[in-house]
This record gives structure tokens, C-alpha cells and sequence, in this order.
């Protein structure tokens, strides 16, 4: 007995000391993660950077055996491959880029730099108005032809051709006077203004360099259709899309660069969470994003832990998730009522109960770990008592007695959508709809298919919305708050507008010196706290269970490189 108490004992220890390394691990990296993102936006780079010959590539040779496959459990289903597309969201980007489309520039994933990449070298004026970028001349799509100035231009013509259905792209270009052709291999951008995210933005960080012979149109609404068989000049190739089954893409074995291991890259679409878990665990998939509650839980399995990895990690593209209310609807069109709503919404009990803690409530957009959030100003407090004072103070009274409030003859009811597929805003839209009903709102779940979403928010087809966006390593929310983004199917969905805000977005977007710019920021964090056109609800860690036959399974600052992973030749599943 006492030799089973000592195990015990030991056993206890050693699971203790596991979990209080794996939180010293969590801190250390959150720690550094901020002190990177201090050093890069302050502006510790260079503006002038050039890159490699041709017996010197942007891209490492990658270690490893050659061979297999890396199966995704994707949840959803994109509705569209293009980039340039209001319709396009993350999940597309996750699938195209940087595996088909590839920018000028990419990211350093460890110290955030930008590196040249199709671009051999760039050089910034002085004054911030032109950009110039010579690009490599050994770079080529596909299908074997050259990448030159031609589609850089072509790239950027297409964005903010205004009869191409992406306001949402061509917003990141509205300080862009023209684009100039220099010589096959040189392009240079010529700005109206400075933007201290231009160089970010005119490489084409989030979309690549399209293809002129492939893409061009002479009616935009050919371009506007197209939403497969993707062309690009990166290290897979599209091979087929099956509606509701997957998404495959093949090793590009022409590509121009050092190739991946890894021969494809499939997205199996599964939207059932449960579902993902168990294929992950029957390896019919190999990596899958679990919900923040199957993370706790799966994390603490000893046993999964031996077949699999469970990651968590902070970077800047981790999202904030929000309702957005829509201020075209009556409901919606006061700030005190937005305020209200909020004070509806226990915020903590999600973070604690249905995230199992994995996370932090948030009031604002900014990235929690990063310098332009004002961590003086603290989210509203769950307060059903002040939700009733503010309904009443602004005209929202139950004049009937049928328990929901009404104002000239309208009662206040309204619909609340949210991805069917999503567990977490399903039990978000029960609490909800129960804390709504105690101060006399009548709330109406509305869950629905996710590519259903997509097309009703960019024609402001709601009341109030759950969803989240990532986020970047330079934020700007000029795309998602400005007035002008509420038209021609923008990302304004919720057509926020306040005159103050449009100034510091205008403003910030002008702004290098760094304090400067983040005492915008601030100010613009307390307008958006002030006028809740959003509740802002959490943020939390990205997370992925992934099978442990994959190696060289890194996490860098900007999260993981799945191009640099490789299977041993004696555990590959796939020929």
C-alpha cells in the first residue's frame, strides 16, 4: 500500500509539474510574442531589403523524407477559391495562400520581418510614396510561365477595379495613386499619401500575384464567377474541388522554389465537431481545430497526447469574436441600446463555462498581447439591472404587458444568426436569448449554413451577428469600421458610422511614429468602447490537434510553417 501511495504521489507530482511547464512555456512565448511586436512596430526593420540569387532561394531547403499526404478536417466549406472577392474569407485564404498564390514579400514567421520572396529586392522613398520592387528572374507559375511586372499590375488593376465584386480587397489600395510598370522586372507604386502599412499591403501579403494570361477579363463579371480551379505560381497546384467533400491540392512538381515533403495538401470538409474528433482519431484526417472545450479536454488525455499533438499558441492573427449589431435595423440605432445588449451578454461566463478558461474577455479589437490595446479600458460588466435602465431611458418599454418591450408599435424582437456548424455560438445563442428574455427582449436564434453567412452580411441581410476576425500582425480597422465600408458590399456589415472614428482611421493610417500611432489606437479603442458597434467577447489562443507522425512541427511567432513538415518514410499512409 504504501509503495501505491508513493506512486500516486509521484504520478500527481509529475502531472503537476507537466502542467506548470506547459504554463511557464505559455507565459515565456506570450512574453516574447509581445516583445516582438513592440520591436517590429516600432519600426525596427529596414526599409530597403534585398534577397537571393538563384542558387540562393527565400525558402530553406526543407528536411525530411519526401511523401504522403496532410489531411485536413476543414469545418467549413469556402463558398469561393478567388482571393478578390467579397465572398472570400479566411478559410479560402487558408487553402490558397501562400500554397498557390505567393506575394511579393512574406513575412519572417520568427522575427517578423519582411523578407523578398517573388520580389528579389524592394526599396521605400524617403517620404513614403513610392515603393519599388525588382523581382526575381527565375520565378514562374504553374504552368511554366515567367511572373513579371505585367501581373503585378494586372494583380493591383483587378483589386480596385470597382466593377470587380471586392470592395473588401480594394480598401487596402485606396491610398495608392497608380501602379508603374518600370521594365519587365521592376514595378513601382506610387502612393496619393503615406500608409504605414503600404508595404504590407501593395505585396500582396494576403493574396499573391495572379496570373495575367490566366485571369484576364474584358467583362468584370467573368472575373466575378470564377470561383475554382485557382492558378498561382506557389508550391501546390489546385487539383479538384468536390462540393461537400474536399478540397485538393498536389504538389507543384515545376514549382520554382525549394518543393515541400509533403506531396498533398487535402481539406476534408466535416462540420460536425464530434465528427472531426473521431476521424482525427480513426486518422482518417490528420489535423483538425477543436473546439476550445474538446481542446481542455483532449489536452489533459494522456493517451491522445502519445498519437497526437495539441497546440496552443498566441500570435497576432488570432481572432476577436463579437456580435455585431446592424445599425440600419431600428433596434440597433442607439448606442445606449448597443450598450445595453452588451450588458446582457455574461462575458465571463462564456471565457470560464464554455471555454473552459481558455481565453480573455476583451473590450475592443486590438490583439490583447500587443501595444495598441488600452488595457485601462476594461469590457462592460454582465448587469441585467443597467440593461434595464438604459432600454428605458431610450424609449424601449413594455407598453402591453406581453413581457417584450415595444417603441412606436414595434416590438422588440429580432433574429440573432451565427454559423449552424458552430457549437460555440450555439450555446452562446442560448444563453443569450435566456438573458435577453429576463429585461424583456425576445431574442431569435437563427443559426445558419456558414456560406448562407457570408452572402447575407455583405448585403447587411441581419439583425445582429456572432462571428470573429483575425487578425494581423499590423492592425488597421479602416476595412471594418470606416463609414465608407458600409457601401458596395464592404466589410462594414454592422454600417457603423461616427465622423471621430473616420478621422483616427483616417489618421492612424497616415501615422509612423509609433506613439503617436498608438495613441490613436487608443483613442479609436475608446469610440468603439463608447459606441459598441460590436459587443467584443473574447479572444483566445489558436488550437490544433494534429497526428504525431508529422515532424519538424515548429511554432514560430507568427504560428506554424505546414509547409515544412514531413512524414518518416516508414509511417506514411499515403502513395
Amino acid at each position: 500500500m504504501k509503495i501505491k501511495s508513493r506512486l500516486n504521489t509521484f504520478l500527481l507530482f509529475a502531472l503537476l509539474s507537466a502542467m506548470i511547464f506547459l504554463q511557464i512555456a505559455s507565459m515565456m512565448q506570450s512574453d516574447r510574442l509581445y516583445v516582438l511586436l513592440n520591436r517590429f512596430i516600432a519600426g525596427d526593420t529596414d526599409s530597403t531589403s534585398t534577397a537571393s540569387t538563384k542558387t540562393d532561394l527565400p525558402m530553406p531547403e526543407y528536411i525530411g523524407d519526401e511523401g504522403d499526404w496532410l489531411v485536413w478536417g476543414f469545418r467549413v466549406e469556402p463558398r469561393t477559391l478567388n482571393q478578390f472577392s467579397a465572398e472570400n474569407d479566411i478559410y479560402s485564404r487558408w487553402i490558397t495562400v501562400p500554397y498557390i498564390f505567393e506575394p511579393l514579400l512574406v513575412y519572417d514567421y520568427e522575427d517578423l520581418t519582411m523578407k523578398p520572396h517573388l520580389a528579389r529586392s524592394y526599396e521605400v522613398s524617403d517620404d513614403h510614396l513610392e515603393i519599388t520592387f525588382t523581382l526575381r528572374d527565375d520565378i514562374y507559375f504553374s504552368d511554366g510561365v515567367p511572373v513579371t511586372a505585367d501581373d503585378v499590375v494586372f494583380t493591383y488593376n483587378t483589386a480596385v477595379d470597382p466593377k470587380v465584386d471586392a470592395a473588401n480587397v480594394a480598401v487596402l489600395y485606396v491610398d495608392v495613386d497608380r501602379v508603374v510598370k518600370v521594365s519587365d522586372r521592376v514595378v513601382k507604386f506610387i502612393m496619393k499619401r503615406p500608409n504605414f502599412k503600404a508595404i504590407e499591403n501593395v505585396c500582396f501579403w494576403d493574396f499573391g500575384i495572379m496570373p495575367k494570361h490566366i485571369y484576364q477579363y474584358e467583362d468584370a463579371r467573368e472575373f466575378n464567377i470564377r470561383v475554382s480551379n485557382p492558378v498561382g505560381s506557389g508550391p501546390f497546384v489546385f487539383e479538384k474541388w468536390e462540393s461537400g467533400i474536399e478540397v485538393v491540392l498536389r504538389r507543384n512538381e515545376n514549382y520554382w522554389g525549394h518543393k515541400p515533403k509533403l506531396k498533398k495538401i487535402v481539406y476534408r470538409f466535416i462540420t460536425n465537431t464530434v465528427a472531426a474528433i473521431q476521424a482525427l482519431r480513426s486518422h482518417d484526417v490528420d489535423m483538425v481545430i477543436p473546439e476550445p472545450d474538446q481542446f481542455a479536454e483532449l489536452f489533459k488525455d494522456g493517451r491522445f497526447g502519445k498519437d497526437f499533438y495539441t497546440l496552443s499558441y498566441w500570435n497576432p492573427g488570432v481572432p476577436f469574436f463579437y456580435i455585431g449589431w446592424n445599425q440600419e435595423k431600428v433596434f440597433f440605432k442607439d448606442k445606449l441600446v448597443r450598450r445595453a445588449m452588451t450588458h446582457i451578454i455574461n462575458r465571463k461566463e462564456i471565457v470560464n463555462r464554455l471555454i473552459k478558461g481558455h481565453g480573455a474577455e476583451i473590450s475592443g479589437p486590438y490583439f490583447i498581447k500587443g501595444p495598441y490595446n488600452d488595457i485601462d479600458i476594461k469590457p462592460w460588466p454582465y448587469d441585467l439591472e443597467e440593461a434595464r435602465r438604459l432600454l428605458d431611458k431610450t424609449g424601449w418599454i413594455d407598453t402591453d404587458g406581453d413581457g417584450v418591450r415595444d417603441k412606436d408599435g414595434i416590438p422588440f424582437r429580432f433574429k440573432y444568426m451565427y454559423s449552424a456548424d458552430n457549437v460555440l455560438y450555439q450555446r452562446m445563442a442560448k444563453l443569450f436569448k435566456d438573458n435577453a428574455a429576463k429585461v424583456g427582449i425576445d431574442v431569435i436564434p437563427e443559426p445558419v449554413e456558414w456560406s448562407i453567412v457570408i452572402a447575407r452580411i455583405i448585403n447587411h441581410d441581419f439583425d445582429a451577428i456572432s462571428m470573429g476576425w483575425g487578425g494581423d500582425v499590423l492592425e488597421d480597422f479602416y476595412q471594418i469600421f470606416h463609414s465608407s465600408q458600409s457601401k458596395n458590399r464592404g466589410s462594414n456589415y454592422v454600417s457603423f458610422e461616427n465622423p471621430q472614428a473616420d478621422r483616427l482611421l483616417e489618421q492612424i493610417r497616415t501615422t509612423f511614429d509609433i506613439n503617436e500611432r498608438i495613441e490613436l489606437c487608443h483613442q479609436l479603442h475608446r469610440i468603439l468602447h463608447d459606441e459598441q458597434p460590436y459587443t467584443f467577447l473574447f479572444t483566445r489562443p489558436t488550437f490544433r490537434l494534429v497526428d504525431r507522425r508529422f515532424k519538424n512541427v515548429n511554432i514560430y511567432t507568427l504560428g506554424p510553417k505546414y509547409w515544412q513538415w514531413y512524414v518518416p518514410k516508414d509511417e506514411q499512409r499515403y502513395k
